[in-house]
C-alpha cells in the first residue's frame, strides 16, 4: 500500500508540473505587446496667409527722403518746386515715356484682339459670324492676290505721300533748329547790350568813385599826402590797406577803361561781355578800397581827430566815402544782373539747340525709314511676304471650318489663357508707364530738385529729396530678407514703451548700396507711418514687421503637417474624423492616407496648399504612439485553479 501511494504521489507530482508548464506557455502566447498609435489632427482651414520679415527699428521726425525714378529716361517736364509743400502720390516730375507709352498701346491692342478672339470662341455660330469669317477670308486672298501683282498704282502713290510728309517734316525740324539757334544768338545779343549800356551808365560814376579814392589819399600836388596824418591817428595797417585796395582798383581801371574805350555798341558780342566783366570786376575793386577807407576813418574817429590838421578833410570824407559804397553796391547789382542774364542764356541755349538737333536727327531717320518703305513697296513682295499671306488665307479658311464644328475645351482654356496673358501684359505696360510719372513717397517738404527738363534722369540716382511732414522708422535687415521686400510694402510697428499701441505704415524707401559689417551686408529701410500718435515720440524703439506677401482665400495647414520625400511634398489625410483630438490625438482602426500636394507661400509656422488638399479635411500634424499590454481572458490562475505559490520558488499569479 505504502508502495502504491509513493508511486502515485511522483505521478501526480509530474503531472501538476507539465500542467504548469503547459499554464505558463498559455499565458504567453495569449499576452502580447503592441504600439497603439495616437493621431494630432487639424483642419485644413481657407483663410488669408502672410509672410513677413521682422526686426527691430528706431523712429526718427523729419526724415530726408531721396526721390528717385524708377527707370531712366529725359526729363520733359517739372511739375513740383523746391521749397514747395507737397502731398504723398503728387506728380514731381515727368519723364519722356514714348516707347512705354506705345508698349501700352500695343498691349490694350493685344487685349482687345485677345477677347474678341474669345467671345468669338464661345459664341454659338451664327449667320453673321459666318459672313464675317467668309469676307476675312475673301478679303484674304484679295491681300494674296494683290502681293502677287504688287506694286499697285494706290501702294505707290501711298509710299510717294509718306515721302513727301518726312520730307516736309524734316524742313520744319531744320527751320525749327535754325530758328532756335537765331533766338539764342539774338538772346545772348540783346543781353550783352542791355550790359554794356549799364557800363555805359556806370563808367560816369565809377570815374567819380576813383575820384574820391585819390582824394581821400591825397592831393594833385601830392599824391599820398594824407596818408602820414592817418599814420599818426591810426596804425599804419590801415593806411596800407587802403593803398594796396587802391593799386588793384586803379589797375582794374585801367583795364576796364581800355577795353571801354575800344569798343562801341557795334563791337561783337564776346567784346561786349569782356568789357561787362571787366568793369564788374573794377567795380569789386573799388567796393573793397571804399571799405578799407572805411575802416580807417572808423579807426581815425575813435581815437578823435578833432586837433588834427586835416580835420576838415576827414570830415568831407565822412560823408563822401559812405555815400560812395552806397553808389558802389548799386553800379555791383546792376552789373552782376546783366552777368547772371547772360551766363543763364549761355546755359540754356545749349539745351534747347539739342533738343531740335535731335528732333532734326529723328526727322531725317524718318525720312530714310520712308524711303526704304518706298523702295520696298517699288520692288513688289517678295516670296516670304507672299508665303505669309498664303498662310493667312490658310489661317482664314481654317477659321470659317472652325464654325461648323462644335467649341473644344481645350480650344478653350488656351483662348483663356490667351486672354489671361494679354490681359498681364497690358496690366504691366500699365504699371511700366507709370514709374515714368515721379511721385512723392510722402507728404512733406520738397527741398530740392537737382535736375532740369531736358536733362537725363537716371534709375536709382537721386532725382529729389522730400523732407517728410510726419514720423519715419529706419530698420536695418540683412541681404537675404531685404531681397524680400520691395517699394510700398505694408508693415506693422509696436513699441516697446507703449503696450497698448500698434500702428502701421509702408516701406518708402530701400537703400541700393549696403553696408559691411565684420562680413555681414546690411541694408537700411524706411517705413513712413500711417497715422501719428502723440505718444510717440523721436528716437523711440519700434518692433516692425513688414508683409513681404499675402494670399487670400487659399487652403492653409500647419507647416508641420507638410512632409516631403525626395522632390515631392504629402500630407496625411484621416478619412472619417470628425475631431482633432486636441494634444493627445485620436485613435483610427484605418490608418491616415499620404495625399500628394503642391506647396506655395510659406512662412514659419504655416504653408499654402495649392493642389490635392480641399478646406476642411482632417490632416495629420504629429503621431504619438504608447506601448502598452494587452493579456488573453485565460490565465495560469484559472488553469490551475488557484493563485497560490508553486514549489520550485514561483510566487504570485499571472498578470491579467
Amino acid at each position: 500500500m505504502y508502495q502504491f501511494l509513493r508511486q502515485r504521489k511522483k505521478t501526480a507530482v509530474l503531472a501538476g508540473i507539465v500542467l504548469l508548464g503547459g499554464g505558463i506557455l498559455i499565458v504567453r502566447a495569449f499576452s502580447t505587446d503592441t504600439a497603439q498609435a495616437r493621431y494630432v489632427l487639424e483642419v485644413a482651414a481657407q483663410e488669408t496667409l502672410t509672410t513677413s520679415v521682422s526686426g527691430t527699428g528706431q523712429v526718427q521726425g523729419e526724415a530726408e527722403i531721396e526721390v528717385k525714378p524708377e527707370v531712366s529716361g529725359k526729363i520733359v517736364q517739372l511739375v513740383a518746386k523746391s521749397g514747395q509743400q507737397i502731398e504723398e502720390g503728387d506728380i514731381i516730375a515727368v519723364l519722356d515715356a514714348k516707347n512705354a507709352q506705345k508698349s501700352v498701346r500695343d498691349a490694350r491692342i493685344s487685349l482687345e484682339s485677345a477677347q474678341i478672339a474669345y467671345e468669338k470662341l464661345m459664341a454659338d455660330p451664327d449667320t453673321l459670324s459666318l459672313l464675317q469669317a467668309e469676307n476675312a477670308l475673301a478679303q484674304a486672298q484679295r491681300a494674296l492676290s494683290d502681293l502677287e501683282n504688287s506694286p499697285t498704282s494706290v501702294e505707290q502713290s501711298d509710299a510717294q505721300d509718306a515721302i513727301d510728309n518726312a520730307e516736309r517734316a524734316l524742313a520744319q525740324a531744320e527751320r525749327n533748329l535754325t530758328k532756335i539757334q537765331t533766338s539764342a544768338q539774338q538772346d545772348l545779343k540783346s543781353a550783352s547790350e542791355n550790359g554794356y549800356n549799364a557800363v555805359a551808365e556806370a563808367f560816369t560814376d565809377i570815374t567819380s568813385l576813383m575820384t574820391d579814392l585819390s582824394d581821400f589819399i591825397g592831393t594833385e600836388q601830392s599824391g599820398e599826402e594824407y596818408i602820414g596824418y592817418y599814420n599818426l591817428m591810426a596804425s599804419s595797417s590801415y593806411s596800407d590797406d587802403v593803398l594796396n585796395d587802391y593799386d588793384t582798383a586803379q589797375n582794374s581801371y585801367d583795364d576796364a577803361w581800355s577795353a571801354f574805350q575800344n569798343s562801341s555798341r557795334d563791337s561783337s558780342t564776346d567784346d561786349k561781355v569782356e568789357v561787362i566783366t571787366l568793369t564788374l570786376q573794377v567795380t569789386e575793386d573799388i567796393s573793397n578800397a571804399l571799405n578799407s577807407a572805411q575802416i580807417l576813418l572808423n579807426r581815425v574817429e575813435d581815437n578823435g581827430y578833432e586837433n588834427s590838421a586835416i580835420a576838415d578833410h576827414i570830415d568831407e570824407m565822412m560823408t563822401t566815402i559812405p555815400a560812395d559804397v552806397v553808389t558802389t553796391n548799386g553800379i555791383i547789382s546792376s552789373l552782376q544782373s546783366s552777368a547772371n542774364t547772360i551766363e543763364e542764356t549761355d546755359l540754356s541755349a545749349p539745351n534747347s539747340i539739342a533738343d531740335a538737333e535731335d528732333t532734326v536727327e529723328e526727322a531725317k531717320i524718318s525720312l530714310a525709314t520712308t524711303q526704304e518703305n518706298y523702295d520696298d513697296v517699288m520692288d513688289g513682295a517678295d516670296e516670304d511676304e507672299i508665303a505669309k499671306a498664303k498662310e493667312t488665307v490658310a489661317e482664314r479658311e481654317q477659321q470659317l471650318a472652325d464654325l461648323t464644328v462644335d467649341t473644344d475645351s481645350l480650344d478653350v482654356r488656351s483662348q483663356e489663357l490667351s486672354l489671361e496673358n494679354a490681359r498681364n501684359k497690358y496690366n504691366d505696360a500699365l504699371e511700366d508707364l507709370a514709374e515714368y510719372t515721379v511721385r512723392a513717397p510722402i507728404s512733406g517738404t520738397l527741398a530740392s530738385v537737382s535736375l532740369h527738363v531736358g536733362e537725363m534722369a537716371s534709375s536709382g540716382s537721386a532725382l529729389a529729396i522730400v523732407v517728410a511732414d510726419q514720423f519715419t522708422a529706419q530698420m536695418t535687415l540683412n541681404e537675404v530678407d531685404v531681397a524680400k521686400v520691395v517699394i510700398d510694402d505694408r508693415a506693422t510697428l509696436t513699441f516697446d514703451a507703449i503696450e497698448d499701441l500698434t500702428t502701421t505704415g509702408k516701406v518708402i524707401q530701400i537703400d541700393t548700396i549696403g553696408t559691411v559689417s565684420q562680413g555681414v551686408v546690411s541694408y537700411n529701410v524706411l517705413i513712413a507711418l500711417d497715422t501719428e500718435d502723440e505718444r510717440v515720440l523721436s528716437g523711440m524703439s519700434a518692433n516692425i514687421s513688414i508683409i513681404t506677401d499675402i494670399r487670400q482665400n487659399v487652403v492653409v495647414v500647419s507647416s508641420s503637417a507638410v512632409k516631403s520625400y525626395g522632390d515631392s511634398s504629402y500630407v496625411e489625410v484621416l478619412d472619417g474624423a470628425t475631431e482633432t483630438g486636441g494634444t493627445q490625438g485620436v485613435t483610427s482602426n484605418t490608418p491616415p492616407r499620404q495625399v500628394s500636394v503642391g506647396v506655395g507661400l510659406s512662412n514659419d509656422t504655416q504653408s499654402e496648399i495649392v493642389s490635392g488638399l480641399n478646406a476642411g479635411e482632417y490632416v495629420v500634424t504629429r503621431t504619438v504612439t504608447n506601448s502598452t499590454t494587452s493579456t488573453a481572458t485565460s490565465s495560469a490562475s484559472s488553469i490551475l485553479g488557484g493563485g497560490g505559490g508553486a514549489s520550485g520558488g514561483f510566487s504570485g499569479s499571472f498578470p491579467r
